[in-house]
C-alpha cells in the first residue's frame, strides 16, 4: 500500500494504490453506476456499466476492477463513457428474464418480504424477523395458523423437492415474540392532529388501525360485537385458531393507543354522517362479509334444521352451539364448508357428509383441510348437487340430490358440473348446513347505501387505495372485494391506511406502478 499521484477528472490528487477507481470515486462523492459490484466479493467487471476512461488504455475499463497506480489519468463522465454504459445496460436487458420480485413475495397479497424473514430466522435473528414480518402482516401468529399459503404454491424450492414451510416459519417467529416477556410493539410517530373512524374490527379494520396509528393518526374502531376479530373470532373454529392467541395479538395492536367502541352497530348506533359531525377526518368501512348465500332450492326457507354456515360458526364461537345428532349434510367445498364439517363432528354428529357438485380436486378448500377432514371421519358425496329440501312441517328430513358429470370449463377454469338426467334420489339428513359462499351486507349502510353502492353489486372503489367516490370514505377487506382470505383482508386494510396517510398529507393517492420483469 503506497500513496500515488493521479489525475482524476482533470484534477491532480493523491490516492492509495490499494483502492480501485470505483472505491476512490466513492470517497470523493462521485457516483459511478454498477450492477454487479459487491464489496464482499472479488471484482470481475462483468456488467461493464461502471466503465471509465483511462488515458493510454485501448478501451474503456471497468472501474470496479481497475486499481490506482502512479500517474494514472482517469475520466469518469464523458459522452463516450455514457454511451458505452447505455449500450451495456441495453445488452443486459435485451435478454433479461429475471424475477425482480421473488415469486413467493409477488404471490402474497400482503407482499410480505418472505426471503428476508426466512433468512433472518435461519440466522436466529428472531426479533429482526418479527419486525420485518409486521411491516406487512400485523397479525402473524393468527395468519400463521389460518393462511391459505399463496406463497408456498409459488415457492421455487418445489422445483427441487418441496416448498419451504413459509407460513409455519412466520408462525414460529410470531409465537416466539408473542409469548416473550416483551412482545414487539412498533413506535408511533408524533400525532398529526387527524382522526379516523374504522367501522369493523376484523382483519381489515385491525390492519388499517394498526398502520394508521403508527403514522400519528388517532384511530377509533367501532364494532358490532363485544369482542374484536371479526371472522377470525366468529368464523374460524377454536381448533384452527385458539382465541387466546387471537386476543394476545389484538392486544399488541390496541397497545398503539387505538380506542375501541364495542357493541356499536352501523346505521343503528351511529352513521357515517354522525362520525363526520363528531370530528372524524376520514372513515374506513371494513364490515366484512357476514351474509351467507342461500342454497336457492325449494323448501329451504323456514326449515329449523337447515342452518346458515356463517351463523352456525358464529354461534359456536359465542358458546351458543346447536346440539347436533344423526346425519349432517354440509353443502359446499370451500374452507368455510370444511370448518362447518369438522365443527359438526366435534359437536356430536354421528355422520357428516359433504355434498359437492364437482370433484374432490375442484374443491376450493386447502388440501390440508380435505386430508384432515377425512382423517376425522368426514365423508364426501362428490359430483352431487342438492335439488330440493324434503320436509315434514317446519323440519327438514333430507334432500333430493342429483348426480352430476363434468362438462366444459367455466369462467373459473374448472369444468362445469352438468346434471345427469334421471339421477335424482333422496338422502336422509337430520341437519343441513349451507356453506356455499358469503357476501357483504350492504343494508347496514342505510341512507349511505345509494351513495356508496349506486347500482353496483360491490362498492366502487380505487383498487390500489380503497378510496370510494366519497373522498373521505375508504373501504377495505371483504366489504370492498367480497369474501376473500384473511391475508387479503390484512393487505386491504394496510392499503387503506397508506392511502389515508397520503390523503391527509395532500399527496397523490395513486401509487407509482411497480416495475416487474419476469419470464
Amino acid at each position: 500500500m503506497a500513496e500515488v499521484n493521479i489525475i482524476f477528472n482533470g484534477k491532480q490528487m493523491k490516492a492509495d494504490d490499494s483502492q480501485t477507481i470505483l472505491d476512490f470515486a466513492k470517497s470523493q462523492g462521485i457516483e459511478i453506476p454498477t450492477l454487479c459490484y459487491d464489496n464482499r466479493l472479488d471484482p470481475y467487471g462483468s456488467c461493464f456499466v461502471c466503465v471509465v476512461e483511462v488515458k493510454g488504455a485501448r478501451t474503456l475499463v471497468p472501474s470496479c476492477a481497475t486499481k490506482l497506480r502512479e500517474g494514472i489519468e482517469i475520466e469518469t463522465n464523458s459522452e463516450k463513457i455514457l454511451n458505452s454504459r447505455k449500450t451495456a445496460l441495453e445488452l443486459i436487458l435485451s435478454n433479461h428474464y429475471g424475477d425482480c420480485i421473488a415469486p413467493c413475495k409477488a404471490e402474497c397479497p400482503a407482499h410480505c418480504d418472505i426471503q428476508g424473514y426466512v433468512g433472518l430466522i435461519a440466522n436466529k435473528k428472531y426479533d429482526d424477523a418479527i419486525r420485518l414480518i409486521k411491516k406487512t402482516i400485523p397479525m402473524p401468529a393468527s395468519i400463521g395458523r389460518v393462511c391459505t399459503k399463496f406463497c408456498e404454491k409459488k415457492c421455487r424450492r418445489q422445483n427441487i423437492d418441496e416448498s419451504i414451510s413459509i407460513d409455519n416459519l412466520k408462525r414460529f417467529a410470531a409465537d416466539k415474540d408473542l409469548f416473550s416477556d416483551k412482545p414487539y410493539i412498533p413506535t408511533c410517530k408524533a400525532k398529526i392532529g387527524k382522526r379516523v373512524a374504522v367501522i369493523g374490527g376484523g382483519p381489515a379494520g385491525l390492519a388499517a388501525a394498526y398502520y394508521m396509528a403508527q403514522e400519528g393518526i388517532d384511530v377509533e374502531i367501532f364494532d358490532a360485537k363485544d369482542k374484536l376479530g371479526g371472522m377470525l373470532r366468529y368464523g374460524i373454529p377454536e381448533y384452527r385458531l385458539p382465541k387466546a392467541i387471537l386476543d394476545k395479538e389484538i392486544d399488541t395492536i390496541l397497545a398503539l393507543g387505538i380506542k375501541v367502541n364495542y357493541n356499536k352497530v352501523l346505521n343503528k348506533d351511529f352513521t357515517i354522517d354522525s362520525l363526520r359531525k363528531n370530528g372524524f377526518d376520514a372513515i374506513v368501512v371494513a364490515c366484512g362479509a357476514w351474509s351467507a348465500a342461500k342454497l336457492g332450492i325449494p323448501n329451504e326457507e323456514g326449515a329449523v334444521n337447515v342452518l346458515d354456515g356463517i351463523k352456525f360458526l358464529g354461534e359456536v364461537a359465542e358458546g351458543k352451539a346447536p346440539k347436533l345428532h344423526g346425519r349432517v349434510a354440509i353443502v359446499g367445498g370451500g374452507n368455510t364448508a370444511f370448518d362447518c364439517a369438522r365443527t359438526a363432528m366435534r359437536l356430536g354428529a354421528d355422520e357428516v357428509e359433504m355434498v359437492y357438485r364437482r370433484t374432490r380436486d375442484a374443491m376450493p378448500a386447502n388440501e390440508i383441510e380435505k386430508v384432515e377432514a377425512e382423517e376425522e371421519g368426514v365423508k364426501f358425496k362428490l359430483l352431487t348437487a342438492p335439488v330440493s329440501v324434503v320436509r315434514d312441517g317446519d323440519k327438514a328430513t333430507g334432500m333430493i340430490v342429483q348426480k352430476m358429470e363434468l362438462g366444459e370449463p367455466d369462467a373459473s377454469g374448472r369444468r362445469s358440473p352438468v346434471p345427469v338426467a334421471g339421477s335424482d334420489y333422496e338422502e336422509k339428513y337430520d341437519f343441513i348446513i349451507a356453506a356455499i359462499g358469503q357476501k357483504p351486507d350492504f343494508s347496514i349502510l342505510g341512507t349511505d347505501k345509494a351513495t356508496l353502492l349506486g347500482d353496483n353489486r360491490l362498492i366502487p372503489y380505487n383498487k390500489l387505495t380503497g378510496q370510494t367516490g366519497v373522498k373521505d370514505v375508504f373501504v377495505a377487506g371483504d366489504y370492498a372485494s367480497g369474501a376473500k382470505t384473511v391475508v387479503e383482508g390484512l393487505a386491504g386494510g394496510k392499503a387503506a391506511a397508506v392511502a389515508i396517510t397520503k390523503y391527509f398529507a395532500g399527496e397523490e393517492l395513486e401509487p407509482v406502478p411497480e416495475f416487474l420483469c419476469k419470464r
